[in-house]
């Protein structure tokens, strides 16, 4: 008779599993989880603001409350989709889910005003946070809990790359809408193959308690605030932009992408779900941190930054569909994914550089998060690696706080322009 296991989060004493779920019903969830995420990555994140800037301008007045409609929308979605969730009608509300972000994409090549445009947003944020959480619930139906991870690790990693090949990555956005499109036909194909024969196993181990979650939204809250906020200046720097995502390091990213999740996916099945978020949070910090114009490890960070997201990506759709609980999905998208995001950007709109009071403050969220989780599991190993973490980010702090001035507009323009200085 087995024991239940003390390692953080595995539930391998308690649910040892020996099924083994038909090829297709895998590779069907792998589909399923890719489609998911190129939707989400291509247009929801990306290509939607694209549409949105056309048509209203730049700075349109009316850009951050048709955003905020998406966000808002995707708390609803994700709410609505946790509590009327019934396992036999899983696959049905799927195959709708996917329809609406298809339609959201499809209406976006034809949206030529605002109240189209929070049409889109509405039905985007819906699509998106009911898709998400309905399909965390029943992942483990269908690959049961011991390959799990790898179907997880093996769809945010193609998404990742697919999404970070040039022709995609820089296409226009009617490219990008035809493409979301293409992948909610794919989601749709892919429900298809969903079979749900795997056990119906409810974890409740420590990560999957009020103190564990609390640990766990905390810790995904971070990680996709400092993202977010990144990636909104990188974005919208044309000098970072070029450097992080210019079409030779396109290929790299790509390939980074879909290792670092493959190989976070197989950490997941070994259930060292704590490692890989720690590995995640320290490579994040650090790329944040290098990811500065005039600092010589400029490319190390963005390699960092790259496997960084692949490895948080994974974990954050492993951790509620392990648990087979929607309702704690919604929770940690909600929270971490919806908020997480929005926060992120609305801190750091209108700066040019990452600054290093942003970097601080999310690694001192992510320590509390570690540390508290370690601190309450009594795992020595987990708490030195949170401490070490912690001197590392002060030791940090402390070098760029004595070596290395804030960096404003003109500075960044001086870096990106040498010869512009004298002729202002």
């Amino acid at each position: 008779m087995s024991h239940p296991s003390h390692n953080a989060g595995d539930d391998r004493g308690q649910y040892h599993e020996e099924f083994i779920p038909q090829n297709s019903a895998w590779f069907g969830a792998v589909l399923a989880v890719a489609a998911t995420y190129v939707f989400f990555l291509i247009f929801a994140q990306f290509g939607f603001l694209k549409v949105v800037q056309t048509v209203l301008g730049e700075q349109g007045r009316l850009l951050k409350p048709i955003m905020a409609a998406m966000g808002l929308a995707g708390l609803g979605g994700s709410a609505w989709a946790a509590f009327r969730f019934v396992e036999n009608h899983a696959q049905r509300r799927m195959v709708g889910l996917f329809a609406t972000c298809g339609a959201a994409a499809g209406l976006s090549l034809v949206a030529n005003s605002a109240a189209l445009l929070f049409v889109v947003a509405v039905l985007t944020g819906f699509g998106t946070g009911g898709l998400t959480v309905t399909l965390a619930g029943i992942l483990r139906r269908v690959t049961g809990g011991d390959r799990l991870g790898t179907a997880v690790g093996f769809g945010t990693g193609a998404a990742y790359a697919f999404c970070n090949l040039p022709f995609v990555f820089n296409a226009g956005r009617e490219a990008q809408a035809f493409f979301a499109l293409g992948a909610t036909c794919v989601g749709i194909l892919a429900v298809q193959m969903l079979d749900l024969r795997a056990p119906r196993q409810v974890p409740d181990s420590f990560d999957y308690r009020p103190s564990g979650v609390a640990a766990w939204v905390l810790i995904f809250l971070a990680l996709v605030w400092l993202d977010s906020g990144a990636f909104y200046i990188i974005q919208h720097s044309p000098y970072l932009k070029e450097l992080t995502w210019g079409a030779g390091r396109l290929w790299a990213n790509a390939a980074i992408h879909f290792a670092a999740a493959l190989l976070a996916g197989y950490m997941m099945d070994k259930r060292w779900v704590g490692r890989a978020v720690l590995a995640a949070a320290a490579l994040l910090l650090t790329a944040c941190v290098l990811i500065e114009p005039n600092r010589q490890k400029f490319t190390e960070g963005v390699l960092l930054y790259t496997a960084a997201v692949s490895i948080y990506s994974t974990a954050l759709v492993f951790y509620p569909a392990r648990g087979s609980r929607p309702q704690l999905a919604a929770v940690v998208y909600g929270v971490a994914g919806w908020i997480g995001s929005a926060l992120g950007i609305g801190m750091v709109e209108d700066m040019l550089a990452i600054p290093r009071w942003f970097v601080a403050t999310a690694g001192l969220v992510m320590v509390v998060g570690l540390v508290g989780r370690g601190w309450m599991l009594r795992r020595n190993t987990r708490r030195a690696a949170a401490g070490l973490l912690a001197l590392a980010l002060l030791g940090a702090g402390a070098r760029f706080a004595k070596n290395v001035s804030p960096v404003d507009a003109r500075a960044l323009n001086q870096v990106a322009h040498p010869g512009s200085a004298g002729n202002e």
